[in-house]
C-alpha cells in the first residue's frame, strides 16, 4: 500500500496495544473515585479510530494532502538529524528561514515543503518529535498524535463535568463523541494540536481563576497552550479572549450577594469585557503585525473571495460581499454564524466526508430549533447569568463561528476550521436544556405545593366529620 511500509504493520499494532493498555489501566484506577472516567477509554478509542480513519482516507482516497506533507517534511528533518545534528537542533529551536533552508538541506536529505510559512512549519517541528518516537512510521505517528492530543480534550471534558456533574453523558457526547471533531482533530494536522491546546487552556484557566488551585503549574500550562495556538492558528486565541474576559467578569458577578446590583451590573460588565477585548487587540497591533485587528479584517475579505474561486471545484458558498470594516462584517454575522455551525446542509454534501458534516449540521439545526421553540427567541439569555462556564462556552463558540464563517467560503475548509466551535456549542445547548428542564420541574413542584396548600387549608376549615372530606382524603 502506498505511503506505508513494513514498520507500519509491525510497530503500529504494538503501539496501539500499548496505548490501549495504558488507557484502560488509568480508567480502572480512577473510575471509582471519579465516575466520569467510565467514558475515558471510549473517548480514547474514538480518538484513535478517528486518527486511523483520517490516515486511510488521505492515503487511499485523496492520495495526499496536508497530513502527508507534514509527515514527509518530518522525515526530512529526521534525515537531517542523522546527517547534521547541529543543523537539526538549530531548525527545531529557531524555525526555518531561507538561509538555513539552503544551508542545511540538499538533494539527499530533501527539501521541506512547508518552509515558507512559520506557522505551518511549526506543525512539522512538532511532528518530527513524534516521528522519531514512531521510528518513521506514518501510522504510529498518527496514533501518537491522537494519544497525546487526547489529554487536552479530556481536560476540557473534566471542566464541564466539574460544573455540571449531572451531565456526564451529555458532556461526553459534546466533547468526546462528535464525529467530525474526533476525525479532524486526531491525525497529523494543525487542528489536532490546536484543539488539544484549547482544552488545556480552558482547563488551566478554570483552575487558576475559578477553582484557584495549583496556580503556578496551571499558569505554565495556560501560557504553553497560548504559545502553541499563537504559533499555529492565532485567530483562535483572539476568539478565546472575549469569552475568557467574560468568564472572569461573570465569576465576579456571581460572587455578589445583592440580586438587584447583580442584575444591574451584569450587562454593564459584559459590555466592558467585550469592549476591553477589542481594545486590547487594537492596542497590540504593532506586536501582532499581520494579526492586528485591521490586518485580520483585510485578510478575511481576501480569504473569503479566494475560497469562492472556481478552482475549488464548486465546493464553495457565499454569504455576500463585505468590506474590511467592523460594521460591514457585523452585518454579515448571522449569515457567517449560520454557515459555520449549520452548514453544509445535507443537500450541499458532495462526498462522504461532507455527508457526515451535513448530517451533523442537520442534527445541530434540529436541536437548536427545538430549544428555541421551548424557551422563545431570547429566553436563553437568563441562563447566561447562572453559569460563568456557559457564558464562556456560548460566547466563544459564537465568536469563533463568526470568525470562521466570515473568512471561509469553501466547505472543504469550513468543516475543518469549525471543529473548535462544536464541543462548546453543543455543550452550551445541553446546559441550557438542563436549566430549562430544571425550571420546569421546579415550577411543577411549586404548583403542586400551592395546590396542596390550598386543599390543606380548605380541609382545615371544613368539618372533620364531613364525609366529602373523607372521600377526598381517600382519593
Amino acid at each position: 500500500m502506498r505511503f506505508f511500509n513494513l514498520v507500519d504493520f509491525i510497530y503500529g499494532p504494538l503501539v496501539l496495544i500499548f496505548i490501549i493498555i495504558i488507557t484502560r489501566s488509568k480508567k480502572y484506577s480512577l473510575v471509582k473515585k471519579f465516575p466520569e472516567y467510565k467514558y475515558y477509554t471510549k473517548g480514547m478509542y474514538v480518538k484513535l479510530a478517528g486518527g486511523l480513519a483520517l490516515c486511510l482516507i488521505y492515503t487511499q482516497y485523496y492520495g495526499g494532502g496536508d497530513t502527508i506533507g507534514y509527515f514527509q517534511d518530518s522525515m526530512i528533518m529526521v534525515r537531517l538529524l542523522f546527517k547534521n545534528p547541529s543543523g537539526f537542533f538549530s531548525v527545531m529551536i529557531n524555525g526555518l528561514d531561507m538561509e538555513s533552508y539552503w544551508a542545511y538541506f540538499d538533494y539527499n536529505i530533501g527539501y521541506p515543503m512547508y518552509y515558507r510559512d512559520p506557522m505551518t512549519f511549526m506543525v512539522v517541528r512538532f511532528t518530527t518529535v513524534l516521528t522519531l518516537l514512531a521510528a518513521g512510521s506514518y501510522i504510529v505517528t498518527t496514533l501518537l498524535f491522537a494519544w497525546f492530543s487526547y489529554g487536552g480534550v479530556w481536560r476540557l471534558y473534566k471542566v464541564f463535568v466539574a460544573e455540571f456533574p449531572d451531565l456526564k453523558k451529555e458532556m461526553a457526547i459534546a466533547v468526546l463523541f462528535i464525529p467530525s471533531v474526533f476525525f479532524w482533530s486526531s491525525g497529523v494536522l494543525k487542528d489536532t494540536i490546536t484543539m488539544s491546546a484549547i482544552g488545556y487552556y480552558t482547563y488551566a484557566f478554570y483552575q487558576i481563576f475559578i477553582v484557584r488551585d495549583k496556580i503556578l503549574g496551571n499558569l505554565f500550562i495556560m501560557f504553553l497552550s497560548v504559545f502553541l495556538i499563537m504559533s499555529i492558528k492565532p485567530y483562535i486565541a483572539f476568539a478565546l479572549l472575549p469569552g475568557s474576559l467574560i468568564w472572569v467578569v461573570n465569576k465576579f458577578i456571581f460572587s455578589l450577594k445583592n440580586k438587584v446590583i447583580k442584575n444591574m451590573i451584569g450587562p454593564f460588565m459584559l459590555v466592558i469585557a467585550i469592549g476591553g477585548g477589542y481594545l486590547i487587540l487594537n492596542s497590540l497591533k504593532g506586536l501582532l503585525g499581520i494579526y492586528s485587528v485591521d490586518q485580520v479584517l483585510e485578510r478575511a475579505v481576501i480569504s473569503n473571495q479566494d475560497l469562492k474561486a472556481d478552482y475549488y471545484g464548486g465546493n464553495s458558498f457565499d454569504i455576500g460581499d463585505f468590506d474590511p470594516t467592523v460594521s460591514s462584517m457585523l452585518s454579515k454575522a448571522p449569515a457567517a454564524i449560520n454557515a459555520a455551525i449549520f452548514r453544509p446542509y445535507l443537500w450541499e454534501s458532495r462526498n462522504i466526508v461532507m455527508l457526515v458534516s451535513g448530517l451533523e449540521s442537520m442534527m445541530l439545526l434540529f436541536l437548536t430549533f427545538r430549544f428555541f421553540i421551548q424557551v422563545r427567541l431570547f429566553g436563553f439569555l437568563k441562563y447566561l447569568t447562572r453559569s460563568h462556564l456557559l457564558a464562556f462556552s456560548l460566547i466563544f463558540s459564537l465568536f469563533f463561528a463568526f470568525s470562521v464563517g466570515i473568512s471561509t467560503s469553501n466547505f472543504g475548509s469550513l468543516v475543518r476550521y469549525r471543529i473548535p466551535v462544536l464541543p462548546f456549542y453543543v455543550a452550551s445547548l445541553f446546559i441550557m436544556q438542563y436549566y430549562y428542564k430544571r425550571d420546569r420541574k421546579s415550577d411543577s413542584i411549586s404548583e403542586q405545593e400551592e395546590l396542596e396548600y390550598k386543599f390543606g387549608k380548605t380541609a382545615d376549615q371544613t368539618n372533620p366529620d364531613d364525609s366529602s372530606l373523607t372521600i377526598f382524603e381517600a382519593k
